[in-house]
């Protein structure tokens, strides 16, 4: 008996060790590839320098130079009023898009959605120089406008400027908008819309108090995607800003590739992952109680 007792015991063992031995690998990554990357940048920012050498000396000068300087407030407010209006201007365009989708496309929904996705298909910096070509002062675009009459000269504020940017970023971002709408509106069952219907309501008021609520939580995930990759977003502030008004990104990257300030750098870079982290534990608030879970 004792023998059996044993071989159930393991049994039990091995069948509960099973779960943590497939996360393991996940974890491991996490931990290589997350977790100490992020000590790295914590412990460097708490550093200081001194004739471009790293001295290990713990320090908070880094952070209150951050609050102190305006250049970095203003790249900082930058960059979220461009990833808020990019999340705004997603979310608006890609409603339309995800429910003709989900729910008028018929058997063309899966050719949508491949091409919805074949953006990603492309490297990005392939994609946002293309709009250097449609948006410069020679570019499609203005070529366009005056041989429609439309401007007289080209229009110089298309290029390198905070409007070139958000277009970039809006088309970067926008399928990530997109499928996360289509999700939560393919669960949304026509009965519910015909029974709205039924009942008399309009179709702006069956929007608003039937569809816009139970897409709610696809709305909130793009608006995290979009916000967040926004906020941290480098390649095509680069390409297309021109460097007249830089963004956050760009600054941590000047600190450490310019003036070799690592500690200034990782400070700025500390402060932008509790930006991101901060919009993160909001959304899952938020969609917790889109999805009518309780709890804190």
């Amino acid at each position: 008996m004792s023998a059996a007792r044993d071989i159930a015991r393991r049994r039990s063992l091995l069948r509960a060790a099973l779960p943590a031995a497939g996360l393991l690998p996940l974890v491991l990554w996490q931990i290589v590839f997350f977790v100490v990357p992020v000590a790295l940048i914590l412990g460097v920012s708490v550093w200081r320098t001194q004739s471009y050498r790293l001295i290990p000396a713990f320090t908070f000068d880094n952070y209150i130079a951050i609050f102190a300087r305006p250049a970095i407030w203003r790249a900082l407010l930058l960059s979220v009023e461009t990833a808020a209006f990019v999340t705004v201007a997603c979310a608006v365009l890609a409603f339309p898009v995800a429910y003709f989708i989900a729910k008028k496309a018929g058997r063309w929904r899966g050719l949508l959605l491949v091409a919805v996705i074949a953006p990603f298909w492309i490297s990005i910096v392939m994609r946002v120089a293309a709009w250097r070509l449609l948006l410069g002062e020679r570019g499609v675009i203005n070529q366009l406008a005056m041989t429609l009459g439309l401007t007289d000269a080209p229009m110089s504020f298309l290029l390198y400027s905070p409007v070139s940017t958000a277009i970039g970023l809006i088309y970067a971002y926008l399928p990530l908008y997109v499928l996360p709408l289509y999700a939560a509106i393919s669960n949304i069952h026509d009965n519910w819309i015909e029974a709205a219907m039924d009942l008399n309501a309009s179709p702006t008021r069956t929007f608003f108090e039937v569809i816009l609520p139970l897409s709610a939580p696809g709305l909130v995930v793009g608006a995290v995607f979009c916000f967040v990759f926004g906020l941290g977003e480098f390649v095509t502030p680069a390409l297309l800003g021109g460097g007249k008004q830089l963004m956050f990104s760009q600054v941590i990257q000047d600190e450490f590739q310019r003036r070799l300030d690592w500690p200034s750098g990782a400070a700025m870079a500390v402060v932008l992952l509790v930006l991101v982290f901060a919009a993160l534990a909001l959304s899952m608030k938020w969609i917790r109680r889109a999805s009518g879970e309780s709890g804190l």
